[in-house]
C-alpha cells in the first residue's frame, strides 16, 4: 500500500470510529506500528487528524467519540499523577469521601493507603480493587447496570446509593471541560450519578487533565459553580487559564 493511500485509509478509518489506538490502525491497514505512528504525526502536523497519547481523534466531528478505557489509560500520566498528588492533601483521616470513576480518580485512588480509618464510596470497579489492598480503608461498592468496556455502574441502583450517604468530600472526573458549559460527559449513562454525587458531598474537587479542554462533548452535567475547586495540570493553555479563572472557581495549577 502506497503512503498516502495509507494516509487516506487512516483518516478515514477514524472518521468513521471517532477515535482509534495505534494497535488497532496497524491491525487493519496491515502497517509496522512504527510506520502508523510516523503517519499519525504528519496527520496531526496537516491538521486532519489529532494525536493523542495512545492514538489519534478525528477532527471531522463536532462531537468527539468516548476513547475505551484502555486508551484513556495511557494518556498524559504524567500530568494524571501530579494531579492525584496535590488532591491527596485534601485527604484527611477519619473522612467519607466519593470517588468518581475515571483514569485520574483512580490515579488517586492508588495513593491513598497510608490514609487512616477512611470511608470510601465508588461506582468503579478498577477503584474498587485498588482501595480493596488497603486495611484501613472501609469501602462501599455502589453496583449497578454495568458499563461494558468501562468497568463502571450506572442506572437507579448506582445513584440510590449515593442518595442515601453524604461524604465531606468527592473527587470528580469529567470527558470535557468548558468555561461556558461547565462539566460534560460523552453518554447520558452516567450522567445521572455524577449529578447526584455532586449532591451528595460537602465539597467537590475535579480532577481534570488538560486534554479534556479542547473536546466537545454531547451531554453537560453541571456548570463550574457546582464545583468548588479544580485540579489541572500546568499543560492547559493560558487562554484556557484565563476562561476557567474568569468563573470564580478556585483553579489550582500542578
Amino acid at each position: 500500500m502506497t503512503q498516502i493511500k495509507r494516509l487516506e485509509s487512516m483518516r478515514e478509518m477514524v472518521d468513521r470510529l471517532g477515535f482509534a489506538t495505534v494497535k488497532e490502525l496497524s491491525d487493519s491497514i496491515g502497517a509496522s506500528e512504527a510506520t502508523i505512528r510516523r503517519d499519525i504525526g504528519r496527520l496531526d502536523h496537516s491538521g486532519i487528524l489529532k494525536k493523542v497519547p495512545g492514538g489519534v481523534m478525528s477532527l471531522s466531528r463536532s462531537v468527539a467519540i468516548e476513547p475505551p478505557l484502555h486508551a484513556r489509560s495511557t494518556m498524559n500520566i504524567d500530568e494524571k499523577e501530579r494531579i492525584a498528588r496535590a488532591a491527596l492533601k485534601y485527604v484527611h483521616d477519619g473522612e467519607h469521601i466519593i470517588l468518581d470513576a475515571g483514569t485520574t480518580v483512580l490515579t488517586l485512588a492508588r495513593l491513598l493507603g497510608e490514609v487512616k480509618n477512611l470511608t470510601a464510596i465508588t461506582y468503579d470497579m478498577q477503584i474498587t480493587a485498588e482501595l480493596s489492598r488497603f486495611p484501613e480503608i472501609s469501602l462501599i461498592m455502589a453496583g449497578g447496570i454495568l458499563r461494558r468496556n468501562f468497568g463502571s455502574f450506572y442506572g437507579y441502583f448506582t445513584e440510590s446509593v449515593f442518595r442515601e450517604i453524604h461524604a465531606e468530600r468527592a473527587f470528580i472526573s469529567c470527558d470535557a471541560l468548558s468555561a461556558e458549559m461547565g462539566i460534560m460527559s460523552y453518554t447520558t449513562d452516567d450522567i445521572g450519578v455524577k449529578r447526584q454525587i455532586i449532591k451528595s458531598a460537602s465539597e467537590i474537587i475535579l480532577l481534570c487533565d488538560h486534554s479534556k479542554l479542547d473536546v466537545k462533548t454531547f451531554m453537560s452535567i453541571a456548570p463550574l459553580s457546582a464545583i468548588h475547586r479544580i485540579i489541572i495540570g500546568s499543560e492547559l493553555s493560558g487562554e484556557s487559564r484565563a476562561a476557567l479563572e474568569a468563573t470564580g472557581v478556585e483553579l489550582e495549577i500542578v
